[in-house]
């Protein structure tokens, strides 16, 4: 049957912030394969998170995607399946199959626009990100220290959002060994929800337990 052969067509957008911010979230928890695009989050912490990125999906794409929870662990698939928009998301620099053997990075249509630079950042850090609170007792005080943690294995992508960072007037630090960028000052963490924002209510419900 012809039909089945041919390819479901998929409207192409255009770039846009909400683009931008999908292309960091699959920087961050996005997986390509040549016949399909999926999303893991965690289906009891990404809650509303995962009705975001629905809605995005299909405000960009007019695709509804197919969500299935992982059987044996907490993780929840946001799939779609259409080779035209696979090569769609890899000419404009997503990666398709092993993401760090690849060097995973920024696309450089997106690093060169300020734009399109800071929801990128937002949907990296709302997936690959994480409010930490460390606690330090220091002669019978107790000390909380707040840290908005973005993690990658890519030496490449922590050194773009270090770099962004820094470029828009943050103070970060590498840490972890270079697998981390911190801000870690609860002025700054503030300031960054006020300024590049989150997506992800978890970030937020962390910062004020």
């Amino acid at each position: 049957n012809q039909k089945i052969l041919q390819r479901t067509k998929v409207f192409t957008p255009k770039r846009s912030t909400d683009f931008a911010e999908l292309c960091g979230i699959l920087i961050g928890d996005g997986g390509l394969t040549k016949r399909q695009m999926t999303i893991t989050l965690n289906r009891e912490t990404d809650k509303e998170y995962l009705e975001f990125v629905v809605k995005l999906l299909y405000r960009i794409f007019k695709i509804k995607p197919k969500i299935y929870k992982a059987k044996k662990s907490k993780a929840i698939n946001i799939c779609i399946s259409r080779t035209n928009l696979i090569t769609f998301l890899n000419m404009q620099g997503i990666l398709i199959g092993n993401k760090l053997k690849q060097n995973l990075s920024i696309p450089e249509w997106i690093i060169k626009s300020q734009k399109y630079l800071i929801p990128c950042i937002r949907g990296m850090v709302d997936t690959d990100g994480s409010v930490v609170i460390e606690t330090h007792n220091t002669k019978g005080k107790k000390y909380i220290y707040y840290r908005l943690n973005f993690t990658s294995a890519s030496p490449i992508l922590i050194d773009q959002t270090y770099q962004t960072l820094k470029k828009i007037g943050f103070n970060p630090k590498i840490r972890r060994n270079g697998r981390a960028v911190q801000l870690e000052k609860i002025e700054e963490i503030c300031d960054y929800f006020k300024r590049i924002g989150t997506s992800n209510p978890k970030h937020l419900k962390r910062l004020v337990s």
